[in-house]
């Protein structure tokens, strides 16, 4: 059921400039407004130099995924660093080496962050070793994951009973460039197959699952497929998307909860465990110098910013329970800097997490004109009322913010934070609502995120 489409009221005219009219019905509550600020890994970065746990606690990340560990430059939550021998006995604790995980794993959930914990490998280019192709012995591999789960939720091999409960296997088996899966689809499916069995036979509370697709509708409708004859447990669906339209997100996010119904999956969790602005062009990217230096310019910039606050607006309609930013740390496409300083992304993500400080979702009028896009929530106790507006585009716009049936009957003051070229979610306009029907306008630069706070006058 979709909520409260968010669009424009047809523009006005005031003062010879064009108008854009959002209304909002503080008296009609509509749902509660859905987390899809959350990121892939954890706080660690650059071999600990960088800590970003303060940042964490600042966006209020409830959830991470695992995957491409930027912590000691090698991917120490991968199968082939916590198990280096594939000779080993799986059952025995002296074949794992779960220092350097345990130590990872700790300082995420000391922030009471949950895990989804990708069994697998992470991105291997120029190395000399891959792991992209399928293990020799499926059960073998099963076992060793098995062992996993229960050294981080059973306290096996001294293991810090984390409790742990999304496991996601594999990443990525349907990309073009075989650089996570070299095998066909069906050795996937039957990996899968074998691995989720024998989690599940270890404790059937996991939630385990999968794909973790980077685009490929066919293999996602294969894998459903092998899954409902093989009654293969899925307990979550998980896909990744990059693209330059942000509105293709929600696209896609339909697409597959439609392929997850047909398959009898429709209660499954839908999960979005990497998403970002796309370049152009992928063949470019560190082959062309000037075309990956402006595909990171855009991702990092307002554009950049505006883009990702334009997804996690769309995505309150959307079919998806949890979504998560590749990536929330100094890595490439991170929110922050080699150095660990915010890059404006950073503020668009933590405009959201001050939007859900105001849960309740508000209703805004039906809206069919312009490319703007807006949220608003009502706090729990009425005593605040706050608008995300989003400007995707180029050019600026003035915006008539009009608030009807506010839970108060005293006067109003208003406060506007932006993020654009000049402003990382500062101040730029405030003070109380000059117009009898309370309204305001407001200028919206553009690319740029606006958050707008709307509280009763106190004396």
């Amino acid at each position: 059921m979709t909520l409260a489409v968010i669009q424009w009221i047809t523009p006005v005219r005031a003062t010879g400039e064009a108008v854009q009219v959002i209304s909002v019905d503080a008296s009609s509550r509509v749902g509660t407004i859905k987390r899809m600020n959350d990121v892939d890994n954890g706080p660690l970065c650059q071999r600990g130099i960088v800590d970003l746990s303060r940042y964490y606690k600042e966006l209020g990340i409830r959830n991470v995924r695992i995957h491409d560990v930027p912590w000691t430059y090698d991917n120490v939550l991968d199968i082939n660093y916590v198990f280096p021998d594939w000779n080993a006995d799986p059952n025995r604790p002296e074949s794992y080496d779960f220092q350097q995980s345990d130590f990872y794993i700790k300082t995420i959930t000391d922030l009471g962050i949950n895990i989804i914990f990708r069994l697998g490998y992470s991105a291997e280019y120029k190395t000399s070793v891959r792991h992209n192709a399928p293990p020799d012995s499926f059960d073998k591999w099963a076992d060793v994951a098995a062992h996993i789960v229960a050294h981080y939720n059973q306290g096996w091999a001294n293991g810090p009973k984390a409790n742990i409960r999304y496991w996601e296997i594999w990443n990525e088996p349907d990309g073009d460039s075989l650089v996570f899966w070299k095998g066909t689809p069906d050795s996937f499916y039957r990996l899968y197959d074998t691995v989720a069995r024998k989690l599940k036979s270890i404790d059937p509370t996991l939630k385990v699952g999968g794909p973790a697709i980077v685009g490929s509708l066919p293999f996602l409708r294969g894998f459903l497929l092998y899954c409902q004859q093989h009654r293969t447990p899925i307990d979550f669906v998980s896909w990744h998307m990059y693209t330059q339209d942000p509105h293709q997100v929600v696209r896609h996010a339909n697409e597959i909860h439609q392929l997850m119904t047909q398959y009898g999956f429709q209660n499954a969790e839908s999960i979005l465990d990497e998403w970002n602005y796309s370049p152009s062009d992928w063949r470019k990217m560190f082959v062309d110098p000037v075309a990956t230096r402006e595909y990171f310019d855009a991702a990092e910039d307002s554009f950049g910013a505006a883009f990702d606050a334009t997804v996690m607006t769309d995505l309150q309609d959307a079919p998806v329970d949890i979504a998560t930013f590749y990536s929330g740390t100094t890595f490439m496409w991170g929110l922050f800097t080699s150095s660990g300083a915010p890059q404006k992304p950073y503020y668009s993500f933590l405009a959201f997490q001050r939007l859900l400080e105001t849960p309740k979702r508000l209703a805004i009028k039906p809206l069919n004109e312009g490319n703007l896009v807006a949220l608003a929530g009502v706090s729990e106790d009425s005593k605040t009322v706050r608008v995300l507006v989003t400007n995707p585009d180029r050019k600026k716009m003035r915006v008539r913010l009009e608030i009807s049936h506010l839970p108060w009957s005293s006067g109003s003051v208003y406060e506007q934070r932006i993020v654009d070229s000049g402003h990382d979610l500062s101040t730029v306009e405030s003070g109380p609502f000059v117009n009898a029907d309370q309204s305001i306008e407001v200028e919206v630069d553009g690319p740029s995120v606006s958050l707008i706070t709307v509280r009763p006058i106190t004396r």
